[in-house]
């Protein structure tokens, strides 16, 4: 990770240092004002409820309670100010939880908030425990979505995870990975009826969950919420220094942002996209996504050539 260039390096070395100079200077109020109100929603397949396309990731980001909390209360704080409301954490990312609770309680936001968690440990009882935790850490008595986070220990924590979704403190029972050598596995849990959530890695230089896991997703009616859409800042590396095809602007493309998150949310079976950041910026920019026209499947294939080609 170290050796990655990170969204704030690549967009000082970018064309897309000039969207976030505009940013700065105009404020995110009025950045919100300038775009069209109307955010692309997508809809939960188990009960016809709709999200925001894009939230809000904490892995290795939200982990240290002791750093800057209100760098992420703040974070949090503009991702429901812009329309998001889509917030995938885990007990297993260092602080995050803690950060998240916290963060939800002074705002007073946890009622405007889809909270996304995981049980990320091995043996039943070792999960519950877990689960106990996060209710606490998290500051609530009830998850949007509790998924068994990378496949570990799959079948005793749905059946833990089942039955607190009996009890109304679990609306919908997901799945994670962000490995592609676990999608074949994934398919089996979800073509088996377990889930409601599959959540996976899919970006433009790992599309694998194209082959068999979105067509599974789709016709078992399994939502897909997407981890790493940057490819942990590959794709950022790929296209440091060069200015954004005058043709993307046609479907609403000004940053490179916009440009690989409109990538993922074009293909239709993705339901939600949850970046990771603590700055707010990001934020903005990353919800813009969700304003005006997604590209054609013609246009995505135009863009993967264009970033291969590079």
């Amino acid at each position: 990770m170290k050796n990655q260039i990170t969204r704030k390096e690549f967009l000082k070395l970018s064309g897309a240092a000039a969207g976030a100079g505009i940013i700065a200077s105009t404020g995110i109020g009025s950045l919100a004002r300038a775009q069209s109100s109307d955010l692309l929603h997508r809809t939960i397949h188990a009960t016809g409820e709709k999200i925001p396309a894009v939230g809000l990731g904490t892995a290795q980001t939200f982990g240290d309670l002791s750093q800057d909390f209100m760098m992420r209360r703040n974070t949090i704080e503009t991702l429901f100010k812009e329309g998001g409301t889509v917030i995938d954490t885990a007990p297993t990312y260092s602080d995050a939880e803690k950060v998240v609770g916290r963060a939800l309680d002074e705002l007073g936001a946890r009622d405007k908030c889809f909270l996304a968690t995981k049980t990320s440990i091995s043996g039943k009882q070792a999960g519950v425990d877990q689960n106990t935790g996060s209710f606490r850490d998290l500051k609530t008595d009830k998850f949007d979505l509790l998924q068994v986070h990378n496949h570990r220990d799959t079948e005793a924590h749905l059946d833990t995870i089942n039955g607190l979704k009996a009890d109304g403190k679990v609306r919908y029972v997901g799945l994670t990975h962000s490995r592609n050598r676990l999608n074949d596995a994934a398919v089996d849990i979800i073509e088996a009826g377990k889930i409601e959530f599959i959540q996976c890695q899919y970006n433009m230089f790992d599309r694998s969950v194209e082959e068999r896991l979105l067509p599974a997703a789709r016709d078992n009616g399994v939502s897909v919420m997407i981890n790493v859409p940057f490819g942990r800042g590959r794709v950022f590396q790929a296209t440091a220094g060069k200015e954004i095809p005058e043709w993307a602007a046609d479907f609403g493309v000004d940053t490179w942002g916009k440009f690989f998150l409109k990538y993922t949310l074009g293909h239709p079976d993705v339901t939600v996209i949850i970046p990771g950041t603590i700055h707010t910026h990001h934020v903005v920019d990353n919800i813009g996504a969700l304003r005006g026209r997604l590209p054609t499947m013609a246009e995505r294939a135009k863009m993967v050539a264009f970033v291969e080609d590079l």
